[in-house]
């Protein structure tokens, strides 16, 4: 303790049952509280075996309700996740379904193409066909009106000879 002449004034005071004044009750009062809180500065984070228990409860108490939300919101995810799968899986039913579609319709595309395609074959060589018989009816009629030709030149010709010959002999 520091020696202070008042201070000391006030003990001898108490210490001789001499009454004190109001004003140097409250001033010992305020020395002692702040030497107390200097020589035991950690007193006020001293807790109670009551603090402790309330505490524990309270925390205990926290913690169920902590244990509940995490719980509820573990449901609440599950049925979530469960939801996602159902609409994933009717997804993939509905793509399978499609993806069946369009295979049926490109195999029927494919025959119908694949017919087509045989028809205008049948179409080209009927009309090869028939392009060709003109083409061999052509070279028939142009041969006999070559030939015919040929027939009246050499006719003519054998007339201007005739005809030279006899102009000459």
């Amino acid at each position: 303790m520091s020696t202070n002449p008042k201070r000391e004034h006030i003990i001898k005071a108490i210490l001789s049952n001499e009454k004190l004044s109001e004003e140097e009750k409250s001033e010992l009062i305020s020395e002692l509280m702040e030497e107390f809180k200097s020589t035991y500065p950690d007193l006020q984070y001293h807790a109670t075996k009551s603090d402790v228990r309330d505490s524990e409860l309270r925390l205990t108490k926290e913690i169920e309700t902590v244990r509940g939300e995490v719980k509820e919101s573990e449901l609440k995810l599950t049925k979530e996740i469960e939801a996602v799968r159902g609409e994933i899986k009717e997804t993939e039913l509905k793509l399978t379904k499609e993806i069946e579609t369009i295979r049926q319709e490109t195999k029927e595309l494919d025959v119908k193409l694949t017919r087509e395609i045989k028809e205008v074959e049948l179409k080209l060589t009927k009309e090869i066909g028939e392009v060709k018989t003109e083409i061999a009816k052509s070279k028939a009629d142009t041969i006999k009106f070559v030939a015919g030709m040929m027939v009246g030149q050499v006719f003519v010709i054998a007339g201007v000879i005739a005809g030279i010959f006899k102009f000459f002999m």
